[in-house]
């Protein structure tokens, strides 16, 4: 399973993100019971993204023992239209931290290619 996790560079709710990142690992372990690797998929952003990087190096090692491979996918373009490449680079899910003009971008692109997202003010 890809996701995709972008966010405004204001979020700073450390917390929420844990918690909606274990949601989402718990429900996605449940929908996708052979699906053995996570893959968060991300431009290593200031903010939520940067947040990202550092959860996934907490639950690596749990997630391991428990037959999982989690792995980080960056994608550093800097260009117009990044919103776009991150969303197109074939996921299944994203999670949407803030409000900012660049989520309300991703969300319409979200919206436009029917991929199902969770935002989170």
């Amino acid at each position: 399973m890809k996701i995709l996790a972008i966010g405004s560079r204001y979020w700073e709710s450390y917390p929420d993100l844990m918690r909606y990142m274990a949601i989402l690992i718990q429900d996605a372990v449940e929908a996708h019971p052979d699906d053995k690797t996570m893959t968060f998929v991300h431009s290593g952003s200031i903010g939520a993204e940067n947040m990202v990087t550092e959860y996934v190096g907490k639950v690596h090692k749990l997630l391991k023992s428990n037959g999982y491979k989690i792995k980080e996918e960056l994608i550093r373009d800097r260009s117009e239209g990044i919103e776009e490449s991150l969303i197109l680079s074939d996921i299944d899910f994203a999670l949407v931290f803030g409000k900012s003009y660049r989520t309300n971008k991703c969300v319409a692109y979200l919206e436009l290619y029917g991929i199902p997202y969770r935002f989170i003010a």
